[in-house]
């Protein structure tokens, strides 16, 4: 590769390093073809990418980015998995496909958060992937914020419904 192309390909990685919001460093070697595809489809479930990088290109487009703490992680034959909207989707993608494949390895992982950077090894991204997602935690909000309101009705509708209950009793105790 000419000097032309490393540098097309530095400006490349420093662009998803800029505008990701998570990435793992994974270890892919042993992968076949066939179950590299199938982690691409899987990871493009979840809004996430996966992109093989060369080491020392991806430790020279590191710097300068949030990512910066991973550098000493691209070495052997690692990949880059990145997302820009759903770090725990992402999560849940990898550590699901580790599972299944145990050539595949988590080596570690990046998420920016309100620029707050946080490094997090393998544990700690499986319990990143056991979080609820998004539509779960939005789901729970609502029930959490509509609950009080229906016990307000119930609590409302509960005196009539007893005055009509009482009334039912004697009507039926008279005759």
């Amino acid at each position: 590769m000419d000097r032309i192309k490393k540098e097309a390909m530095v400006e490349r990685i420093k662009e998803i390093f800029s505008t990701s919001m998570a990435a793992i460093v994974i270890d892919y070697k042993g992968l076949e073809a066939n179950e590299t595809v199938t982690l691409r489809k899987e990871l493009q479930k979840v809004p996430s990418k996966i992109k093989v990088v060369k080491n020392t290109l991806a430790k020279i487009a590191v710097q300068g980015t949030p990512f910066e703490e991973i550098s000493n992680e691209f070495v052997h034959t690692r990949a880059l998995v990145f997302t820009e909207s759903d770090p725990v989707g992402q999560a849940k993608a990898i550590t699901e496909f580790a599972k299944k494949n145990e050539k595949l390895k988590i080596a570690s992982g990046i998420l920016v958060t309100g620029g707050k950077v946080s490094m997090l090894d393998a544990a700690q991204l499986e319990a990143l992937a056991k979080l609820p997602s998004k539509e779960e935690l939005i789901s729970k909000l609502l029930f959490l914020l509509n609950a009080p309101i229906t016990q307000l009705v119930r609590t409302i509708h509960e005196v009539p419904a007893s005055f009509v209950r009482t009334l039912s009793a004697i009507t039926e105790s008279k005759q």
